[in-house]
């Protein structure tokens, strides 16, 4: 699996394997561990994850693109 996520140096989009631990961001080299990223989406393969981060960076230059986060309950234990 992938994870689409923006890197908390320089806040642009990158791609991480779920298998391994840490990405460096291969636009300014920092190095973070995956658990501490801003994920954006998760997908199956590497070619669809371009594809999303293609389709995010066509959103992102529209000025009138708002992004939309979806909101996740809590389930309490009973």
């Amino acid at each position: 699996m992938y994870l689409i996520a923006y890197c908390p140096s320089c806040g642009k989009l990158m791609m991480a394997n779920t298998s391994n631990r840490t990405r460096t961001c291969p636009h300014c080299g920092a190095k973070s561990k995956l658990f501490s990223l801003r994920v954006v989406a998760r997908v199956e393969d590497g070619q669809h994850a371009t594809e999303v981060i293609q389709k995010l960076k066509e959103n992102k230059a529209n000025p009138d693109w708002e992004p939309q986060f979806k909101i996740f309950k809590v389930k309490k234990d009973s």
